[in-house]
């Protein structure tokens, strides 16, 4: 084992530990002073576990080499946002994983926000983010824009004045950083009309199940047309995956997958079952302990549609970004879940066994993807650059195409 991958692995397994810590230490907090300051537990790991990365996946290459590009502001573009953030950094002299480390800082701070109406679960619910988020890892720009939508997101959600006006700014900053989170604009009607009734349990969990084993992308006819509204959105913008080629040619995709590398991916009966035995219980009991949150109706229904579309969803890659930002939730809602039924209150042995194993395989991919990576390239950071500004994109592209 070298130690780019010794020291790979120690941080990932640190930073869920001193998340944990940080839940623990967040959740005995009674104001929202003490709150912040008691989120520095939960920033340092965060930020820089992910922040300090280097090279790790394509987008992080990508954007590495646009960034130094942004020397000049370029107002030609419907994503005006998102080039005056790297315009600006650029312009002060500021080091490329500097802003990393602020995108991801953002994302956790927009997360926090939205925890404060579950602050009293937080043990749990702070180590699932890096798992339900992992994404994050590549999808830079996405969750740049995703973090201005929660933060739009809980401003909706207060009690506050001009909470309206202060939503819609921040939902529109989201949009202006990737036109593509435009689709996000439903949290404001489901605000409205999500939290009112929990979804059925039973419904609910045939849905998904079915949805696991047995849906697939190739007869969603209807991904079409909203193929299309993505491109008209702004699909063409999206440079960092070429997504105006995919948007354009989404029937073969849904048909036939791609000639190159980012096709349809597949999954094999042993990842659904993990999948569902990770949804299964908190489908099940969730709603018996968030009924007694403000918008704990909301947040499980939100949940249960990302778990019914990320199957299917998640197995291309413009899709996944959606299905995706819906699983944030799964954070919350799971996390709540664990804590109460792992508590001493429940004495049924045989469902805190069926909680741990639910845990444990909502934990898999995280932990698969951080004790089983075996390139270098894929788990350096800033110390381990050697002089260089990124990985060369094509040893990504070879991996995908050798792993096809």
């Amino acid at each position: 084992m070298s130690t780019i991958r010794l020291i790979y692995i120690i941080l990932h397994i640190l930073e869920i530990w001193l998340l944990f810590v940080a839940g623990k230490k967040m959740s005995k907090t009674t104001t929202n002073r003490e709150y912040w300051r008691k989120s520095l537990w939960a920033f340092i790991p965060y930020v820089f576990v992910l922040g300090l990365r280097f090279g790790h996946n394509i987008d992080w290459n990508y954007y590495c080499k646009t960034y130094v590009q942004h020397q000049v502001m370029d107002w030609n573009t419907t994503e005006p946002l998102f080039n005056y953030i790297f315009y600006f950094f650029n312009s002060i002299g500021t080091p490329y994983f500097i802003v990393i480390s602020l995108q991801v800082a953002l994302f956790m701070y927009s997360f926090l926000l939205v925890c404060k109406y579950f602050r009293k679960c937080l043990y749990y619910v702070l180590p699932l983010l890096p798992v339900v988020a992992q994404s994050n890892d590549n999808y830079i720009r996405w969750y740049w824009a995703v973090s201005f939508i929660l933060i739009g997101f809980y401003w909706l959600l207060s009690d506050k004045k001009r909470k309206y006006l202060i939503s819609i700014v921040f939902f529109i900053a989201g949009v202006l950083v990737h036109n593509g989170s435009l689709v996000l604009l439903l949290f404001i009607p489901a605000y409205f009309f999500f939290n009112k009734r929990f979804f059925s349990q039973k419904i609910s969990a045939v849905a998904i199940f079915i949805s696991v084993f047995f849906i697939s992308i190739a007869i969603m006819s209807f991904v079409n047309d909203i193929a299309t509204y993505l491109y008209l959105l702004g699909g063409d913008s999206i440079q960092d995956a070429n997504v105006s080629k995919y948007l354009l040619k989404i029937d073969n995709i849904t048909s036939e997958g791609l000639s190159d590398v980012t096709g349809i991916k597949e999954y094999g009966i042993f990842t659904k079952c993990i999948v569902y035995v990770s949804f299964l219980p908190v489908i099940i009991y969730a709603p018996k302990f968030l009924a007694k949150y403000k918008y704990g109706i909301l947040f499980y229904n939100l949940f249960i549609i990302g778990a019914f579309l990320n199957p299917f969803f998640s197995t291309v890659e413009i899709f996944d970004r959606y299905s995706k930002t819906l699983l944030i939730f799964q954070a919350i809602v799971a996390g709540i879940t664990y804590y109460k039924l792992l508590s001493d209150k429940y004495k049924n042995e045989i469902l805190k066994l069926f909680c741990i194993l639910s845990m444990f395989c909502c934990f898999y991919p995280f932990m698969k993807y951080s004790l089983l990576t075996k390139s270098d390239y894929k788990m350096m950071y800033i110390w381990d650059s050697d002089g260089k500004e990124y990985v060369d994109t094509n040893l990504y592209l070879l991996d995908m195409l050798k792993n096809r």
